[in-house]
């Protein structure tokens, strides 16, 4: 019997896959490819295995009916950390008309609609080209997954990522830009601390221009509906005893970015407006290190057909852009025409009791087969 989304669903939220950059104890997603190469194989789908990272593969599933273009449905299969989560994170239980467990929302339960859509198609005599659904790794962490897909493979024709957004066409997102900053001292007694270089004083001079910049020059980067570009301070670290002058501290940054803003232009004025007015941090040295992470924003027109056919079928206001990041940037980046579109809501996802509404899941799954059918056409 050809499962429904929601059953699709329970399975992938029971088996756990979390992200190990949120916990080192996790073997990754390995155990919910599996799962899925043997689902695949039970309904007559070939599995596409690419190994990705230690014991962390992408797989992806095809299907072709003549002649014509070729779509793709991109979901990850990896989750942020189960901690402090208060409801079961693996049960997949179905109470109250939601389905429950880490990953429901974000995002096994939009990857289970498309992959059901898969099951659909191949009853239908009325589209034509080929739909490939992609199950991705390190969505949640650096997006090694999508980027390993796409060089691996020919563009596709349209793309479609499926995080939860109350099945609303979502045609951009802006980007983002990680990095750390320190702030190097000289450790001494705290009973002497002239002989010292407080690093935690020197960084306390600079956070202010820091947050002047934010609030500030960082306005200058808009882009209609996207608004403006913004920063935050996320982490902050330092010294390593009570008794002991630090003699290093850091700040984790998140830099929001939006269409036409070139990243390494803001952080170059970022470090420019921190230098000249944090002051003089005398044996203090101040380190700006290179970003660890950076994620494309992207934009597609709203006049694309990709968008207006999404729409037509959503009839739900006009398509929007969102400030998360995802999957679809990447995609966005290779010229692929991209949308971002799933049942759930994302303030839903990553919550301490995570679920998702079963009725739009079932409901997300019905409109990505019409998407489909309405693409891949004569």
């Amino acid at each position: 019997m050809t499962m429904t989304a929601t059953e699709i669903a329970q399975e992938l939220v029971r088996i756990p896959s979390v992200n190990p950059a949120y916990d080192s104890a996790s073997p990754g997603e390995g155990a919910v490819v599996d799962w899925l190469e043997n689902w695949g194989r039970s309904n007559g789908l070939e599995p596409g295995r690419q190994p990705c990272l230690e014991g962390r593969d992408n797989i992806n599933f095809t299907l072709s009916h003549g002649d014509g273009p070729h779509l793709l449905f991109n979901g990850h299969t990896d989750t942020v950390s189960v901690a402090g989560m208060t409801i079961d994170p693996f049960s997949g239980d179905i109470r109250d008309g939601r389905l429950w467990g880490r990953g429901a929302t974000d995002m096994k339960g939009p990857l289970a609609g498309m992959l059901a859509t898969l099951l659909r198609l191949r009853s239908r005599d009325d589209w034509s080209g080929s739909l490939t659904v992609s199950c991705v790794v390190d969505e949640e962490y650096k997006y090694r997954g999508i980027l390993s897909l796409l060089d691996a493979n020919e563009p596709w024709d349209f793309a479609v990522v499926g995080e939860p957004t109350g099945m609303r066409v979502v045609r951009g997102c802006k980007g983002s830009c990680r990095f750390t900053i320190h702030t190097e001292g000289r450790a001494a007694h705290s009973s002497e601390p002239q002989h010292g270089a407080n690093a935690i004083v020197g960084m306390a001079k600079a956070i202010p221009p820091m947050a002047e910049f934010f609030a500030d020059g960082l306005s200058r980067f808009t882009r209609e509906g996207f608004g403006p570009s913004t920063g935050s301070i996320g982490l902050i670290e330092g010294g390593s005893g009570i008794n002991i002058v630090p003699d290093r501290c850091s700040i984790a940054i998140d830099i929001r970015t939006v269409p036409g803003q070139d990243w390494r232009d803001t952080l170059s004025e970022l470090e420019s407006h921190v230098r000249e007015r944090c002051g003089d941090l005398g044996a203090v040295k101040l380190i700006f290190d290179e970003p660890s992470h950076f994620s494309p924003s992207f934009e597609t027109d709203a006049d694309h057909p990709l968008v207006k056919t999404a729409q037509a079928l959503a009839d739900d206001g006009e398509p929007e852009v969102v400030p998360f990041g995802c999957d679809g940037s990447k995609i966005a980046a290779r010229d692929i025409p991209t949308i971002v579109l799933g049942p759930g809501h994302i303030d839903q996802a990553h919550t301490k009791d995570e679920y998702l509404d079963v009725k739009e899941l079932e409901q997300g799954a019905a409109a990505y087969e019409a998407l489909a059918v309405a693409l891949l056409n004569r």
